[in-house]
């Protein structure tokens, strides 16, 4: 027997956990399997999942890019070069996508630049592109196109990518 075995206190506190907090167990089972099958077969839509998991759980696999909220085919638009809309990149927070929109404005913090598509800053619906450590950017007008892929990431509800390269910025008109 191993004297660092931490499996025996593992199981101690699952067991614990499922007699004296039974909802929060079950959240955490769901979690622990979605997260696994996420990982074994990749990402599956939240609604596919519902069927299997409960919703505390889907939430927290949604918000950890562990499945997505499905787009019904009639919404999706086509972008130049392929990719998502702007107003679908919360939906894949996590992944990595091809997101495009129109530029709807932008601002400069220190060093970093921030583009907004869709919708300008504060609009928490907008999607941002931010690109770290550039000084500035040459001005780009309004309504313009702009594309960009990386992995999408969730900041203050803002769904965003973040590049250190602004040659990674498409343009389109």
């Amino acid at each position: 027997m191993k004297t660092d075995d931490t499996a025996g206190a593992i199981n101690a506190e699952l067991d614990w956990l499922s007699s004296n907090c039974s909802s929060e167990y079950n959240v955490f089972v769901d979690y622990a399997s979605g997260k696994g099958a996420a990982e074994q077969f990749g990402v599956d839509t939240c609604e596919s999942l519902s069927d299997r998991f409960g919703p505390r759980a889907i939430e927290l696999l949604r918000a950890d890019g562990l499945c997505e909220v499905g787009v019904a085919p009639a919404e999706a638009v086509q972008q130049p070069g392929g990719g998502i809309a702007w107003n679908e990149a919360a939906a894949h927070a996590g992944t990595v996508q091809r997101v495009c929109g129109p530029l709807a404005g932008g601002g400069n913090s220190y060093d970093d630049v921030f583009l907004n598509l869709g919708r300008d800053y504060p609009d928490p619906a907008r999607f941002q592109i931010v690109v770290w450590d550039v000084g500035s950017l040459e001005s780009i007008a309004g309504g313009l196109t702009l594309c960009t892929s990386g992995r999408i990431t969730l900041f203050e509800g803002v769904a965003q990518i973040e590049l250190y390269d602004p040659s990674f910025i498409e343009i389109y008109e």
